[in-house]
């Protein structure tokens, strides 16, 4: 018997009790290989971390009053790549878009022009939202594909990075091996994240993605 707790049966335990404590619902996404598209996300490439399918139908039962037309803009403006920004430029405009909606306009019932924002999330009323925690995502980048372990989805969204590693591996690894690289070959999955957790479940740490190992 080994005598260490494995990522593996860390990854288990935490969907687990999120399901459990959180109601959370689970997906597993891994595929023996990586290029192959039937993971269960329905994304339509894999370089895509927002799952589509999912926000729209959360975002058109938050928002009833606005028009299909209007909800799929606010969709484009989210999946904005914004290359010509920095991650941190990016990410904190993306940021602004979840805490106060994203800015549409549309023709009203009478013909007159009106603008609104399309709300991403209800922060008033948290069961009206859609939890999902993602394992073992295939995310292509530039240099290849990468894996990460954990992802929790709000309403189709990453918000949350989760990465584990072997009780007995120092946590700092997952800092220096994995987060550091995952930033910098696949920054589309950090352009809507909110909190960076890195756990070998004797230590814990959480962070932003501009957080140094000391913060």
């Amino acid at each position: 018997m080994p005598n260490f707790i494995s990522e593996d049966q860390i990854e288990q335990a935490l969907l687990q009790k999120i399901q459990l404590l959180y109601g959370y619902d689970s997906l597993d996404c891994y595929t023996e290989d990586p290029e192959d598209l039937n993971d269960g996300s329905h994304r339509t490439n894999k370089r895509d971390v927002i799952l589509v399918d999912r926000l729209k139908e959360a975002i058109a039962a938050l928002n009833e009053h606005i028009p299909e037309t209007a909800l799929d803009d606010a969709i484009e403006k989210m999946l904005d790549k914004r290359q010509t920004m920095s991650l941190v430029a990016a990410n904190r405009e993306i940021y602004t878009l979840l805490r106060d909606g994203v800015p549409v306009e549309f023709d009203n019932a009478r013909g007159e022009r009106q603008q609104e924002r399309v709300q991403l999330i209800n922060f008033n009323e948290f069961d009206k939202n859609k939890y999902l925690a993602v394992s073992q995502l295939w995310i292509k980048g530039d240099k290849g594909f990468r894996r990460p372990d954990v992802l929790l989805y709000i309403n189709g969204i990453p918000l949350v990075f989760i990465e584990l590693k072997n009780s007995n591996i120092k946590l700092r690894t997952a800092f220096d091996d994995n987060l550091t690289n995952y930033i910098a070959e696949i920054p589309q999955l950090f352009l809507t994240n909110a909190f960076c957790v890195l756990s070998n479940a004797i230590e814990t740490r959480v962070g932003s993605i501009t957080a140094e190992w000391e913060h």
